[in-house]
């Protein structure tokens, strides 16, 4: 991935007036220099989030999600980073992984390289040295895609954990698994069909195929591709804040929205969640989700805002 570099405002004609403020509460929208592209921040008490934060984060999502999807055709794809998966995570995830289908790929700040394990020398070193040891410096940020589609009892699990990433990518047809020629009463005799879900692993086995993969690793794993690991890499995400927006060129802002049409991130430098894209329609989206869930009652709190 390119370089972040300082941009300067082009003399382009201005996007749309802003509206009230009051209309993307509890979105904060970003002003001035951003002209390219659309950018909300979202505040939070804390991480992991407050119980009536996360209920209404899922709920905005849930509704963004089908708007985007009927209005736009977009599909929502999740993503966790490994590294949030604490010790109080741990048992829920495991509980959870057998029931869903995953593939573990990179998630990268501009042209980070991948960590190299330490040798049997190097620990003991550190070690006799008495220096804080810390295991995540040598693991790369790895993301989880949730290959199998499940949004709510993956939000439910894992939302507000400071490591879910939401992106909402334009169809891919060869995604699309075939029907299987099965009636429901050979699905009901056969017995593989109550032991397994059929369906979900040949809907996974499909899900690999997606373009949006190998689109990935040509755009965002520039320099990687020289290390050992790189063939076994399926995929390469930006790991994004409000910071790398405003830094970033236009050049690579809408390099970014080249693999993506809508990005969600939850930020732990932010301390909140961000939201982007470049299309305006999009915003109007947005807009209409936040307008019907104050329709009801449903309000965001925070000790932050």
């Amino acid at each position: 991935m390119a370089e972040f570099e300082i941009s300067v405002p082009s003399l382009r004609p201005a996007r749309r007036r802003l509206l009230d403020k009051r209309n993307y509460v509890p979105w904060v929208r970003a002003e001035g220099e951003l002209t390219d592209c659309t950018l909300f921040w979202m505040p939070v008490s804390q991480f992991p989030v407050r119980e009536q934060e996360k209920t209404w984060i899922m709920e905005f999502l849930t509704r963004l999600s089908l708007q985007l999807s009927q209005s736009f055709d977009l599909r929502c794809e999740i993503f966790f980073q490994y590294k949030q998966i604490t010790a109080e995570l741990g048992d829920a995830f495991r509980r959870y992984s057998p029931k869903c289908m995953k593939l573990l790929g990179v998630g990268r700040q501009s042209e980070s390289d991948l960590p190299v394990m330490p040798t049997p020398e190097q620990v003991k070193e550190l070690i006799e040295s008495g220096k804080e040891i810390n295991v995540h410096d040598w693991i790369a940020d790895f993301l989880i895609w949730f290959i199998t589609k499940q949004p709510e009892e993956q939000r439910e699990l894992f939302l507000g954990r400071g490591g879910m990433m939401t992106l909402f990518l334009p169809p891919d047809s060869k995604t699309v698994p075939p029907k299987l020629p099965v009636t429901p009463a050979l699905r009901a005799a056969m017995p593989v069909f109550q032991k397994m879900d059929v369906d979900g692993i040949v809907a996974g086995a499909f899900a690999a195929r997606d373009s949006f993969l190998e689109k990935s690793k040509i755009l965002f794993g520039g320099g990687l591709e020289t290390r050992p690991e790189y063939p076994g890499i399926p995929f390469v995400l930006p790991l994004l804040d409000s910071s790398h927006f405003f830094l970033a060129s236009e050049e690579l802002r809408s390099k970014w929205f080249g693999l993506f049409d809508v990005y969600v991130n939850e930020s732990r430098i932010d301390k909140g969640v961000i939201l982007a894209f470049q299309k305006e329609s999009y915003e109007d989206v947005v807009l209409d989700v936040l307008e019907s869930m104050r329709k009801d009652k449903m309000v965001y709190r925070t000790d932050t805002y």
